[in-house]
């Protein structure tokens, strides 16, 4: 009960991160790194309250995995739903806003496909693949294993919703930078159906694996 209670200690994780983004953006930054720093600071700490309160922990040893947890979710955040509200801030509005094209594919396994097609994969095309494939797989595994979702079902609904929610996102940053001058995204921030597919399977490996590593399938046959 005691841990159950002191769970809330990792709230302190996000609050950190904002202190020290902000102590970079001052140092090093402008004002559109501390908007940005204080925005995903705000989401990953209204992100973390929510887990943390659903979240199921017995000793002090789930607490250090939950810590961890919420470091991959801080890692999750910045490789594909960092929000950059500053850059928009300090560009310059033209207003001319269009859908890029060419950066959206709505056919699946078109990129899997075109992947391995390649005579010589080229090793970002092959990191995007595997990245894809292992992304979200520890967010259903620690899902199922801190009971905040109870069945493998919706720890996969999670994880397939979460992937789409992250390729609307995508698709709104790269069609909002056309109204506005001076702004760009990484080439990787694309919107692709094939990512919603590569991230499922990666949430069924993560539901697989709870249930494959017995500590992690007792909790989760273990009724509330």
């Amino acid at each position: 009960m005691q841990v159950q209670k002191c769970r809330f200690f990792v709230l302190l994780l996000p609050v950190l991160y904002l202190l020290y983004g902000v102590s970079l953006a001052l140092q090093f930054g402008d004002n559109a790194d501390l908007i940005n720093t204080i925005a995903n600071s705000c989401l990953l700490f209204i992100a973390t309250l929510i887990l943390t309160k659903m979240a199921k922990l017995k000793n002090w040893l789930d607490f250090i995995w939950f810590s961890v947890f919420i470091l991959y979710i801080f890692v999750l955040l910045h490789l594909v739903a960092y929000i950059s509200i500053g850059d928009f801030v300090n560009s310059t509005y033209t207003g001319n806003f269009h859908i890029q094209k060419e950066m959206i594919n709505l056919i699946p396994f078109t990129t899997i496909e075109n992947t391995f097609k390649q005579t010589l994969p080229t090793m970002p095309t092959i990191i995007q693949i595997l990245g894809n494939i292992l992304l979200l797989c520890p967010l259903s595994f620690f899902l199922l294993y801190f009971k905040i979702t109870n069945s493998g079902w919706k720890a996969l609904l999670v994880v397939f919703l979460t992937s789409c929610g992250i390729e609307l996102l995508q698709f709104a940053q790269t069609t909002m930078i056309t109204g506005f001058d001076s702004m760009a995204l990484p080439p990787e921030r694309s919107t692709d159906v094939d990512d919603i597919i590569l991230n499922t399977c990666s949430g069924l490996i993560g539901v697989l694996l709870a249930y494959a590593f017995p500590p992690a399938r007792k909790r989760i046959n273990k009724r509330r």
